[in-house]
């Protein structure tokens, strides 16, 4: 990664709109996975750049073995640091105050993780009970649209992501009886509609309705 430090460092120093306190974890972790991907450091965080020996152990004709420093380490080190770093400046102080002993990246990454799994349990289950509960009314298409739609995304972003045709049966649960002979019609088509088209298909029925 020693190729790249130069190039990560603009990137790293990005300042992050949301610090990480005890209740925005998914936003905070939203954030920052790209700046950490963008960079080409994100394996300090996921272990994938693993920490190098400190000594390069060899051995002669006869056997015996030698140690000299490996060159590689303190470089991984510094540039371990530096991510470290960020991360750490992403972080509130009531969130710092807990992880004052981690000494690397992956360390803080895991531990953050752990700190906020149940939190994060949490609100995948209230989300997914938003999308259940979820009704059109009195919104506009689009903003229906766009409302369940980010819910989608915050569930991909916890790592529990659902199909387009799943988030298709919540949109069309939450239309009222109005909408009934639209999905009627969906529901006797052979091939499945898209969200696009859906979206297409709600506007101009809405059109109609407007009209009439």
């Amino acid at each position: 990664m020693s190729s790249s430090s130069g190039a990560a460092q603009p990137s790293l120093n990005g300042q992050v709109t949301e610090k990480l306190n005890r209740t925005n974890y998914v936003l905070w972790h939203t954030q920052v996975t790209p700046h950490l991907r963008g960079a080409g450091v994100f394996g300090y965080v996921d272990g994938t750049a693993s920490e190098p020996a400190r000594l390069h152990v060899t051995k002669d004709k006869d056997g015996k073995e030698s140690s000299e420093p490996n060159p590689l380490h303190p470089l991984w080190v510094r540039e371990d640091q530096q991510v470290l770093g960020y991360l750490l400046s992403t972080l509130s102080k009531e969130v710092l105050v807990a992880v004052t002993a981690i000494t690397t990246a992956c360390e803080l990454w895991v531990a953050l993780a752990g700190m906020f799994s149940s939190q994060s349990l949490s609100r995948v289950n209230n989300i997914r009970t938003a999308l259940i509960n979820a009704q059109k009314g009195n919104q506009s298409v689009a903003s229906y649209f766009a409302s369940l739609r980010g819910l989608a995304d915050e569930l991909a972003t916890a790592g529990k992501p659902i199909q387009d045709d799943e988030l298709i049966s919540y949109i069309l649960h939450g239309l009222d009886v109005d909408y009934q002979p639209l999905v009627s019609a969906l529901d006797a088509r052979v091939t499945p509609v898209t969200l696009d088209e859906l979206f297409a298909m709600l506007s101009n029925f809405d059109q109609r309705m407007a009209q009439f």
